[in-house]
């Protein structure tokens, strides 16, 4: 695997900005959330009764575990072709300068983490036709976590052409991955903890109801749309040297490419829920910042760093500002 530039400092200095502007939103800032954030049976964490403080904890320390988990992760599958830390800076510095979602815990952290897990256990099956455990065990963490978020609905479709494209997809590991899905829903009905009037579809209301800045709004809405064309891009950009090498490495990045476009049609048809899929679309930008550097040699890279930085950075101070300009 090949070394990089960014290193344990890089990765260092992405925590400590990432920290800092975290900080700065909870402690000086006003956090506030979009609407949405619904679950089909059970509160979203945005509903759960937890101490300020320790909610805004909590999602600073998943944030920052799994932006390191993914380098552990890299390390197994190897499907970027470096072992330079830009794929958990990267993660870590996108996240931390979103304050939707760096300052309080909500589904969206919660959702890539539950990403994260459903693309080890397929990334692990790879061309296996022994994958119905793994299949199984996708099905019921996307199910269980639609019972407190339903934008996990929207991933369970895309983990079946996931599977298809890692070649682990088999009848019986297609009726694990139904049985998975079914299974949370039908043991809760079953022992009385879902009870059937429960269950709630989402109600689509206006993005902007209920919230105080329409600047921040803009800005938030801006930054989605410019993380996911500089990944389509980069995406892009990086397929000819992807589809020219490793055929594992090629077909586990066209896995966590889906991924992404699943978060973005997602985004499109659910907007109002925007903040939910931020972490994922971060992970894929990530992933496709950390190939630029793993197999291309970029001319000026340090230039195009702090430009990248800057321009999150500024995204960030313009959504902070937001709060306190007239609406």
């Amino acid at each position: 695997m090949r070394s990089g530039m960014i290193g344990n400092k890089g990765l260092m200095l992405a925590i400590m900005l990432a920290c800092a502007m975290s900080a700065i939103e909870f402690f000086i800032g006003t956090p506030q959330r979009l609407e949405g954030e619904l679950g089909i049976c059970f509160p979203s964490p945005n509903l759960w009764t937890i101490n300020p403080l320790v909610s805004w904890i909590v999602n600073l320390g998943l944030i920052l575990i799994l932006g390191l988990s993914l380098h552990l992760f890299n390390k197994t599958y190897n499907f970027i072709s470096s072992s330079d830390t830009v794929l958990p800076a990267a993660f870590i510095f996108l996240c931390g300068s979103n304050p939707w979602i760096d300052s309080v815990l909500t589904s969206s952290v919660i959702l890539m983490g539950a990403n994260f897990a459903c693309l080890h256990f397929l990334f692990g099956c790879y061309r296996s036709n022994k994958s119905t455990q793994q299949m199984f065990i996708v099905g019921s963490i996307l199910a269980l976590g639609s019972m407190f978020q339903y934008a996990f609905v929207f991933f369970i479709p895309a983990y079946l052409i996931i599977a298809m494209v890692l070649k682990c997809m088999n009848i019986k590991s297609l009726l694990a991955y139904i049985m998975g899905v079914a299974a949370p829903y039908w043991i809760g009905i079953g022992i009385g903890l879902i009870p059937l009037d429960s269950f709630s579809m989402p109600t689509f209301t206006n993005l902007f109801d209920g919230f105080g800045s329409k600047q921040t709004i803009f800005v938030g809405l801006l930054n989605c749309a410019v993380t996911i064309i500089l990944s389509t891009m980069l995406a892009l950009y990086n397929a000819v040297k992807l589809y020219a090498g490793n055929t594992r490495r090629r077909l586990l990045n066209n896995s966590i490419i889906i991924l992404g476009i699943a978060s973005a049609i997602s985004i499109v048809c659910d907007v109002d829920n925007i903040q939910v899929y931020m972490a994922t679309v971060y992970l894929v930008a990530g992933v496709q910042l950390a190939n630029l550097f793993a197999l291309r040699q970029v001319r000026h890279t340090h230039t195009f760093i702090f430009f990248f930085v800057m321009l999150y950075i500024a995204s960030y101070v313009l959504m902070e500002t937001g709060f306190y300009l007239p609406a």
